[in-house]
């Protein structure tokens, strides 16, 4: 058997042995082994005698985790004679030994040809308007490095964040050419990095792709195959669907972090939000409703009023031809609104911050009114300083990625976890999504930029552990 196939075998199969180097090995180039290197060896503890055979002993150190269908194939590979007896000194060349090496070397080849070398990626290459900039690359397939598992995706939505990123008009930009989706998704985990513990091989897990600002770079979600950091994985029950799970992480979070971390709403009080039939604002009322909180929603359109009240809101006011400031003080009270939450900015922010109570407080997490602009200086919220001084409200923001740069891993996958059993007892609901191939992602970038599109577009990619 040729040298460099062996060492290459030995080599891949990510195992060490303990000889003190493969020169040492007596029958790795055709020689027998020396009784008295035999005795000293196993003497040592190095090589251990199975019946008619013998055996290198593993080393102490831990191999780096593989495939199941890897450490089957690693399993099978022991370097020895298979029959007759214990090689001698004037032996020749091991026949048994070369065909049991060269049949395991076939069985590598045949395991590795399980995980592709290259996979399919949306990458683009430049910033700019996502159809324009986005094209289909072959990539390789990554490698897991310590702490980290090699995720093959099955699902990933396509978030407005995600196209800002690809415009350069969010608040990070990655270094491009870049993969795109930058929040979330959901797959199997292939394989582990080297002394990593994690989730099982083969195990569904939520990906929380969201870059901590700061923290490292974290892959883009529209490939087949990523890298993840093993403290952002969630497992997830099988009875939640890919379209369920891969919206786990950003939206649901979003809605659970506002209302009881950020603002820590309290049962029986008013929460007082804007953009009431987007996907965070639904959300919101569905938590609120779990936790006895009483929300008053603001829509743009007439037409969303009934379809708001029917899903669970309290009071729902329309900006198209209704006052903001005297519906609330209506709806609320002489205690009036103490907190609330804003995704328009603009006039509408502006409004929500006045017609709260003294002392109130909005939290700020989207700037819908600016989806198209370009200006910075036109993102902006034209506050009312007599009534932000005098009444002394507060008007801050929220950032799920610097939320993410802020706290530990472990009270991020804490929150995440909380998510996944809110959605697992039906008390938030996640709409199905609409699926695409990466093919046709054109057509899905364009349903992500429809106003009040009924499904969310994701990237599905089919395996073979899939009915």
């Amino acid at each position: 058997m040729d040298d460099r196939l062996l060492d290459a075998a030995v080599s891949s199969l990510g195992r060490d042995v303990s000889y003190e180097s493969l020169e040492d090995w007596p029958w790795r180039r055709g020689r027998g082994l020396p009784a008295a290197h035999r005795a000293a060896m196993e003497a040592e503890g190095q090589v251990t005698r199975q019946r008619h055979r013998w055996i290198p002993r593993r080393s102490d150190r831990t191999a780096p985790a593989v495939s199941p269908a890897r450490r089957h194939a690693a399993e099978r590979w022991t370097p020895v004679r298979r029959r007759g007896p214990a090689p001698n000194k004037d032996a020749g060349t091991s026949t048994g030994f070369v065909q049991n090496a060269r049949r395991d070397c076939r069985a590598l080849r045949d395991e590795r040809s399980l995980m592709p070398r290259s996979m399919r990626a949306l990458v683009a290459g430049k910033v700019g308007e996502p159809t324009d900039v986005l094209r289909l690359e072959s990539r390789p397939v990554p490698t897991p490095e310590a702490g980290q598992a090699l995720i093959r995706v099955k699902a990933t939505p396509i978030h407005a964040s995600d196209l800002h990123v690809l415009r350069g008009r969010y608040g990070f930009s990655p270094d491009f050419p870049t993969v795109g989706g930058h929040m979330e998704c959901m797959g199997r985990v292939e394989a582990l990095g080297p002394d990593t513990e994690g989730p099982k091989i083969g195990e569904r897990v939520v990906v929380a792709a969201v870059p901590a600002v700061p923290g490292p770079h974290v892959a883009g979600t529209w490939q087949e195959y990523l890298v993840a950091d093993t403290r952002r994985l969630l497992p997830v029950p099988d009875h939640l669907s890919d379209s369920t799970a891969c919206q786990l992480a950003v939206n649901p979070l979003t809605a659970l972090l506002l209302v009881t971390r950020e603002l820590d709403v309290q049962p029986g009080e008013w929460l007082l939000q804007t953009a009431a039939g987007s996907t965070v604002g639904r959300l919101v009322i569905q938590l609120s409703r779990h936790l006895g909180i009483r929300t008053i929603n603001v829509v743009r359109r007439r037409g969303a009023v009934e379809e708001i009240k029917a899903f669970g809101g309290d009071e729902v006011i329309c900006t198209e031809d209704e006052d903001l400031l005297q519906r609330v003080a209506e709806t609320a009270g002489p205690a009036g609104v103490r907190k609330a939450v804003d995704c328009v900015s603009g006039p509408v922010g502006a409004q929500v911050s006045q017609a709260l109570a003294p002392g109130g407080e909005v939290v700020v997490y989207g700037a819908l009114s600016t989806h198209r602009q370009t200006d910075p200086a036109a993102l902006t919220i034209p506050l009312q300083a007599r009534s932000v001084i005098y009444e002394t409200k507060a008007v801050r923001g929220f950032w799920l990625n610097r939320w993410f740069g802020t706290v530990s891993p472990e009270d991020a996958l804490g929150a995440l976890s909380q998510v996944r059993s809110l959605v697992a007892e039906e008390v938030l609901s996640i709409p199905q999504g609409q699926p695409f191939p990466l093919e046709r992602f054109a057509e899905a970038v364009s349903l992500a930029e429809t106003p009040a599109h009924d499904a969310k577009p994701l990237f599905v990619f089919k395996d073979g552990q899939d009915s």
